[in-house]
């Protein structure tokens, strides 16, 4: 229903008011606020100039007087033939006319002083100071004012001022007067008296203060403020608002003597300067206030008004915050009535929105569990895979080391080798891609030397290599510390030389050259191979991404490598590029890593050994389900002339294990009646049993499992398959810390 009250805009109510109270504020206020730093600024430019200036005359009025007394005493007859004691004489009754004056002397041009009125005549005086204003009248044969010092005599801060002593055109003798810093501020106080607030003071030409009206014991001897020691380098004179030596803001003012080229300057607290100012202001202000006064009386009511009425539409707006309807308001402002329906629209969108989100929050709920329900299913199906995978590949990969360990080095032999290792490599690729997306690998972070990285890679990478007759480069100095974890970094660089080998025909050239750069340590990997297209390179890093293969698809692999790359450089903190100038033009891939101090790297895992003879693991127990598994495990210890039994299942191992006391227990984990974690414990509880040594070698490889090995107290841990040497390795490994 239509109202019949009469509303007006809030905007027209605002503008009564602010023409009421500040136009008039504003016109006055601007024009005396004007005037007042008009005036003001310009008469304190002027007092504060004529103040340097009058300062600046003085200070070269007392050095002029002191050179002319100087010159007379340097004419002195008792110098040509030197009548020392009657030259002294003559200089302390002229020394007696000079009130600055603290000390006279004469140097020789050897730099030692023949006579000094401070020191008695027969006593050994020390080596003269300021070396550059005697270099300067000597050179000039002219006066010559020094810069401001502690005296070796006096220990006292002065300076001095020093005339030649010229005996036919030729400088004989220096004479010098010792002025001290605390007489020369005499000087200052013979200019026309100022307020006692001003502070006076004297500048020589390196910016040290050499006299000061106030708290000269604090301030002499220090230097300007850099900008006040800009300021008179570039103007001989001038006025300026800034920040002395104590902190304090003042107005100042300098001048720069015309012979001596000091400077006197003259500083004004601000505060004190400002007094008249504020006077003013404060003037300006009481007239503001009553007009102020005038103005606010005849807006109260009008304020009052839209002040209430603002307050209920934010009291509304509360309301709404937390769940309440809005009350109905009758407002004669256009703008409130407007706000006041548009909170009740609100009110009844925001229950709406409500009950759609609640439903949208429901269902994402629902399908969040359903995902990690999924996602769960997911890692236990991979690690079921990855277990059942392995299982196989452990007695094959064995069984090929015991052919060779027998001398049957066929090409049949390699080639089964290699596509075991193959086929390892690719349960690797694809476990770590599903670990790396969920953040579940865990980093082993420490300083290592990239070489040591680059060198396993290389031999990881060599039957690949070899089948191809590849050439590779490998230009990788020593001493380039990398903080990360050097298994992980190790997999970084084997799978790009990989990638290299794969994507380059036989018999091309692929070079690993590092470097260190600022605070990186910078690999690249080169080849000549096929290249990269330039449609690929923005998704070469993606899971299952591969350039482009034949159906016979020579180069194998899931197009997992690079994932995991990019993935393990991350998580280091690092960055992976590549670029490729296109088919057949080759590719380059750039790794970046933190780099760490050579000092605080900690040596490295021996690399395993190619021989077994030297292993001293003694008495070995080895338990797998797996019987081929397990026979080809046997052999294979017994082939490296160490004593080995087996068993099944863990309630064989526990009997075998009260009758032989193995030293080292090579145990699987998913054993039929008891996993291998609890049987570690219960081997470790036998009597004697603290001793064994204990190694997990499973086809189950999740982080989760080797926490889980740790916590059981297993020594080491590998993932089927491990190779032979790796694991004759662990073996010795953990016994000489068994010894140990």
């Amino acid at each position: 229903m239509p109202s019949s009250v009469r509303t007006f805009s809030l905007r027209t109510h605002l503008l009564f008011l602010v023409i009421a109270t500040a136009l008039p504020v504003m016109v006055v206020g601007a024009i005396l606020v004007s005037r007042v730093i008009r005036d003001n600024r310009f008469e304190a430019e002027r007092r504060l100039l004529e103040a340097a200036r009058a300062g600046a005359a003085v200070v070269d009025a007392e050095l002029q007087g002191t050179i002319r007394a100087l010159q007379g005493l340097a004419e002195s007859d008792r110098l040509v033939n030197p009548q020392l004691a009657e030259f002294r004489g003559q200089a302390e009754r002229v020394m007696a006319t000079q009130p600055t004056w603290a000390a006279i002397s004469l140097t020789s041009l050897d730099r030692h002083q023949i006579v000094n009125t401070s020191r008695p005549i027969d006593e050994r005086l020390p080596e003269i100071t300021d070396l550059d204003s005697f270099d300067r009248a000597v050179r000039t044969k002219g006066p010559a004012i020094g810069t401001l010092h502690v005296g070796k005599i006096t220990q006292q801060r002065g300076f001095l001022v020093r005339v030649p002593v010229l005996r036919d055109g030729h400088v004989a003798y220096v004479l010098s007067a010792w002025i001290t810093s605390e007489r020369f501020s005499s000087v200052l106080r013979q200019q026309v008296p100022f307020p006692d607030e001003w502070a006076r003071g004297v500048v020589d030409t390196n910016g040290v203060v050499v006299a000061r009206s106030r708290e000269p014991e604090r301030y002499v001897g220090q230097k300007g403020t850099p900008a006040f020691l800009g300021r008179y380098q570039q103007m001989p004179e001038g006025v300026y608002r800034d920040v002395a030596l104590d902190g304090t803001a003042v107005y100042g003012a300098y001048s720069r003597a015309l012979m001596s080229q000091w400077v006197a300057g003259v500083g004004v607290p601000a505060g004190v300067f400002d007094a008249a100012f504020r006077q003013s202001m404060v003037a300006l202000a009481a007239m503001t206030l009553l007009l102020l006064s005038i103005g606010g009386g005849g807006t109260y009511v009008l304020s009052r008004q839209i002040s209430r009425e603002i307050s209920q539409a934010a009291e509304d707006a509360d309301a709404i915050s937390v769940g309440l309807r809005p009350s109905p308001v009758r407002s004669g402002i256009t703008e409130l009535r407007r706000l006041q329906n548009g909170l009740v629209q609100s009110f009844q969108l925001i229950e709406t929105r409500q009950r759609e989100r609640d439903e949208q929050v429901a269902r994402a709920d629902a399908a969040r569990a359903e995902a990690e329900a999924a996602d769960r299913a997911k890692d236990e199906f991979l690690a079921l895979l990855g277990h059942e995978l392995r299982n196989p590949l452990a007695p094959a990969l064995t069984a090929v080391h015991l052919m060779k360990q027998r001398g049957e080095n066929s090409r049949e032999r390699e080639i089964i080798e290699r596509q075991i290792r193959h086929m390892a490599r690719l349960v690797d690729d694809l476990l770590d891609v599903s670990r790396l997306r969920r953040g579940a690998i865990e980093l082993r972070r420490e300083p290592f030397d990239l070489a040591e990285a680059v060198s396993r890679a290389v031999e990881m990478t060599s039957p690949i290599y070899a089948e191809k007759h590849h050439e590779l480069v490998v230009d990788v100095p020593q001493g380039l510390i990398v903080d990360g974890d050097r298994i992980r970094i190790a997999q970084v660089i084997s799978n790009l030389l990989s990638n290299a080998a794969k994507y380059t025909e036989p018999h091309g050239r692929v070079v690993v050259a590092a470097r260190q750069q600022y605070g990186d340590i910078v690999l690249e990997c080169r080849d000549n191979g096929s290249g990269i297209p330039s449609e690929l390179l923005p998704r070469v890093f993606d899971v299952f991404v591969q350039g482009e293969r034949g159906l016979d698809r020579r180069q194998g692999g899931l197009g997992l490598g690079l994932a995991v790359a990019r993935m393990l450089v991350d998580r280091h903190g690092g960055s992976i590029e590549v670029s490729s100038g296109g088919p057949k033009q080759g590719s380059m891939f750039v790794v970046r890593l933190p780099a760490a101090s050579s000092s605080a790297m900690r040596p490295g895992p021996e690399m395993p050994a190619s021989a077994v003879s030297r292993v001293r693991a003694g008495r070995v127990l080895v338990v797998d389900d797996n019987h081929d598994a397990l026979v080809m495990l046997l052999d294979a210890l017994k082939q490296a002339d160490i004593e080995a039994v087996g068993a099944g299942t863990a309630k064989e191992a526990m009997d075998l294990a009260n009758v032989v006391r193995p030293d080292v227990a090579v145990l699987d984990i998913g054993l039929p009646d008891v996993n291998g974690f609890d049987l570690a414990r219960a081997l470790r509880a036998l009597p004697g049993g603290s001793w064994i040594r204990l190694i997990a070698v499973t086809g189950y490889g999740r982080e989760q499992d080797k926490a889980a090995a740790r916590a059981a107290g297993f020594d080491a841990f590998f993932a089927k398959p491990v190779d032979m040497p790796t694991l004759l390795d662990a073996m010795e490994r953990v016994s000489d810390t068994h010894q140990t």
